[in-house]
């Protein structure tokens, strides 16, 4: 079966066009469209044609949303899939518009990863396994992530960690060296480093404690809680003694502040 293109009148948005078969809207289309299809008035077309058009404006109409969504800065191809599904293309047009621009360049997920790799690394100091988390969550495949990350030494992985360490350390200064390694290695780990290298980097921590620093955090600690802790009467220094282990302070210290509550 044939229709008639009986119009074709020009949209307010630049460039695109309404077209009319036998008097009534068929589509919408570009005027790329129209040059490429020969699509004039009075021009017969068949079903097939008509099908054929509209696949091509569609699959023309996603690549130039994908071109507009990576005008900004790269993304990965899951990223332009995701948008380009939640803009309800079909999964042809999508498929289109994803193969030209790879081929094109506009999209190459090891390019990304490679930049995200160097951004997170020498800018952030996060560690590897955030990294690779990251980059699968954006849809990176294994072997790209994997090649990326050769270009982020142990010697940076190291050098970055110490400085996060060191970082850390000072502000968990008021805190006794226990539970300011138990921190620092906490910050690490979620930072994305493996185990083995945290371990190698506090071993290059001070760690040493001034005692009179030591008892001035102790009091102060205390003299938060023990108001608190007046509810429990008599039980009231062995809560506080617990409370203080806790806070990873010594034995010693923690009978000497107490002895000094008068209680």
């Amino acid at each position: 079966m044939t229709k008639k293109i009986t119009k074709i009148s020009a949209q307010k948005i630049h460039g695109r066009y309404n077209l009319e078969l036998d008097g009534k809207f068929a589509f919408g289309t570009t005027e790329m469209t129209l040059i490429k299809f020969g699509l004039a008035k009075n021009r017969e077309l068949d079903d097939q044609e008509v099908s054929t058009i509209k696949k091509f404006e569609e699959s023309a109409r996603a690549l130039s949303r994908g071109l507009t969504f990576l005008s900004h800065h790269l993304r990965t191809e899951k990223e332009l899939r995701d948008k380009l599904r939640s803009q309800h293309f079909d999964a042809e047009a999508i498929d289109s518009a994803v193969t030209h621009l790879k081929e094109e360049k506009y999209i190459d997920d090891r390019i990304y990863a490679e930049n995200f790799v160097h951004t997170q690394a020498r800018l952030l100091s996060v560690g590897p396994l955030v990294i690779s988390r990251k980059l699968q969550a954006l849809g990176i495949a294994p072997a790209d992530i994997q090649a990326a990350m050769q270009d982020y030494k142990t010697d940076n992985q190291a050098e970055n960690a110490l400085a996060l360490a060191e970082k850390f350390q000072k502000h968990y200064a008021k805190n006794p060296a226990m539970i300011q390694r138990q921190k620092i290695n906490q910050a690490l780990y979620g930072k994305g480093y493996d185990a083995d290298l945290i371990k190698t980097v506090l071993e290059k921590l001070d760690f040493s404690e001034d005692p009179d620093v030591q008892l001035e955090n102790a009091r102060r600690v205390l003299a938060r809680i023990w108001p608190r802790y007046s509810k429990y009467g008599r039980e009231r220094p062995y809560k506080a003694r617990q409370y203080l282990y806790g806070k990873g302070f010594s034995a010693e210290l923690i009978e000497k502040v107490i002895g000094e509550q008068g209680d």
